[in-house]
């Protein structure tokens, strides 16, 4: 966002839910990206539009999907005059908020970041907005910073209606009980997860065990899921809440568990062959490539998607039924 366009924003006191459009993404419209490049993105202004991704994931097989749909918008729009910084702080609360502030001091008009912790974002975001960046959440944190005056919109999927989709789909499959992981003990949206599983099987029908950094030690969580299994014996299903731990999970849960996973990494594979019967998909491509295009639409056009509400990635189902076409797409490192 250039100088003038911050100064008549803040004299017409306008706030990002002003300049919201009814039918954000149509209003936006694919002719805005499709259009040639007129004066006000003259090669002059390449390289005006800062973006910073800020995210706490790591590299692994979801994050680094997300990650080639913010390359992917980086390269489309770099006559546009983006430029995109991307940080990826693997669940370091610290590395995230030094993320952000560098991103506030080199100048980044807008900024996308997950917020898997909004108290520990808070200062950080909210001295982002006083300076008239942009805001804009990914993946996590829906609802927790749209307070804020540069707030613009949520890219991601719903964590509780998506946890009732797989409630459906357990419940579907004749699961009575089912063991869920919570593997990153500070993400609020897992436990939002979680808790929609619970709307559908009811709270009798939900076993949570919560692993903090599960990820980081894949033999202890094994460990941990099959002594659960042990010492409950009505348990019949399993759920994690990302396939690097499930997937592992599926050789310690005893046969005939009914499984399923959130996100895609290897679990097509798993669908494929049997061991698990769906995954959700909340398509993290997405959730890298539209902030990046909003970015740019807002800066160089006041264009505002969402109405206040979030633009929704997901949850999509793979099962056996859409596994082959889903995985010829992951192949490709975008799905």
């Amino acid at each position: 966002m250039n100088d003038e366009v911050l100064e008549t924003i803040e004299e017409a006191h306008v706030t990002r839910r002003g300049l919201l459009v009814k039918g954000g993404i149509a209003a936006a419209g694919l002719t805005a990206l499709s259009a040639p490049v007129s004066k006000a993105f003259a090669a002059s202004d390449a390289g005006s539009i800062k973006v910073a991704v800020v995210t706490h994931g790591d590299t692994g097989s979801f994050w680094s999907v997300f990650k080639k749909g913010v390359d992917q918008a980086a390269k489309d729009l770099k006559s546009r005059g983006v430029s995109v910084t991307q940080v990826y702080a693997n669940n370091d609360v610290a590395k995230q908020v030094a993320g952000i502030n560098a991103a506030i001091a080199g100048g980044a008009k807008v900024i996308a970041t997950s917020v898997p912790d909004a108290s520990a974002l808070k200062d950080p975001l909210t001295k982002a907005s006083q300076k008239g960046i942009e805001i804009i959440t990914v993946n996590s944190g829906l609802g927790a910073f749209d307070t804020l005056s540069t707030y613009e919109v949520h890219v991601g999927q719903t964590e509780d209606v998506a946890g009732q989709g797989a409630g459906k789909q357990l419940k579907k499959a004749g699961a009575k009980k089912v063991l869920v992981v919570i593997h990153e003990s500070s993400n609020s949206g897992l436990q939002q997860r979680a808790d929609g599983v619970k709307k559908v099987l009811g709270g009798s029908g939900v076993k949570v065990l919560t692993i903090p950094n599960a990820k980081s030690d894949i033999p202890g969580t094994k460990a941990k899921v099959q002594a659960a299994f042990r010492a409950d014996k009505s348990l019949d299903a399993f759920l994690g809440l990302d396939p690097d731990v499930t997937i592992p999970c599926l050789d310690v849960i005893p046969k005939g568990t009914k499984a399923g996973t959130f996100d895609v990494g290897g679990a097509i594979k798993e669908i494929q062959k049997g061991r698990m019967l769906f995954a959700i998909d909340q398509q993290q491509y997405l959730q890298g490539y539209l902030p990046v295009a909003f970015a740019v639409l807002f800066v160089s056009n006041l264009n505002t998607v969402g109405n206040g509400a979030p633009v929704l990635t997901g949850p999509g189902i793979i099962n056996k039924a859409n596994a082959s076409r889903v995985a010829a797409l992951a192949a490709k490192g975008t799905r």
